[in-house]
């Protein structure tokens, strides 16, 4: 039998205790994964980890899992952290498989399909194609606004475009209205690799690019501004300040 640790966040343990009730061989514990030990030994323990936590958490747990020759499956992209831990990885002879979610993940097989379909008939990926892109989620408010403040690279007429977190939002454009609602798209991160990832190579021009509702990268570039999202220690952010003090 396969030992299986899912990772995930719940409010209470009774409520995963819920969560939990009628799947066989399942039990519902409370786990710490920023105590390493607690973390450790529950990983040690079983032949697969499932990781569905904030992705800031991933780093540690695919360390600890190589350290004890566990597989590890994620639903978050490959950061540049991550991908210095593929060597280890490979020498401890585990599997470490991350982007297998909806997005990303999903998004990619079917990227991949749509542009084989394109070239198997002879056509050519252009920036004209008309594929209208509506779309929504539900995952950390934290997280989808640290989505937003990554710095970007991207190819635009065969050139090395890179933006600064801090100017991304800044760069927002208006996309594509879509029955009645306007978006705005920037630039998702790293695309350059994506050049190769999808095989485009006659692509001048490669944006990997997220849209957002009209307002929303002017509003998050606001908070950039003010440094709401700089997740370094703030010295004057005490314990019992009240919202009005903080703001």
């Amino acid at each position: 039998m396969i030992r299986v640790l899912v990772l995930g966040t719940c409010r209470t343990l009774s409520k995963a205790q819920a969560l939990a009730t009628g799947l066989p061989c399942t039990t519902a514990i409370a786990l710490d994964v920023c105590l390493t030990a607690e973390l450790e030994s529950q990983i040690a323990a079983h032949d697969l980890v499932i990781s569905l936590v904030p992705y800031v958490h991933h780093v540690s747990i695919i360390k600890l899992a190589i350290k004890n020759k566990v597989n590890v499956v994620t639903a978050s992209y490959v950061s540049d952290a991550i991908r210095e831990l593929d060597a280890p990885a490979r020498e401890a002879g585990i599997t470490v498989l991350n982007e297998l979610g909806a997005d990303p993940g999903v998004d990619h097989l079917y990227a991949i399909k749509k542009i084989g379909e394109v070239h198997a008939k002879g056509g050519k990926v252009s920036e004209h194609a008309k594929s209208p892109l509506g779309f929504k989620f539900s995952w950390s408010p934290r997280g989808a606004l640290l989505s937003q403040y990554n710095s970007a690279h991207f190819l635009s007429a065969n050139e090395r475009i890179e933006i600064s977190n801090k100017d991304l939002m800044g760069i927002a454009e208006p996309y594509h209205d879509l029955k009645g609602h306007k978006f705005v798209g920037y630039p998702n991160r790293d695309s350059l690799p994506f050049q190769k990832f999808y095989d485009i190579p006659e692509a001048d021009t490669v944006i990997r690019g997220s849209l957002r509702y009209e307002g929303n990268p002017a509003f998050v570039k606001a908070l950039i501004d003010l440094g709401w999202l700089d997740t370094k220690p703030k010295g004057w952010l005490m314990p019992g300040l009240t919202w009005a003090e903080v703001s």
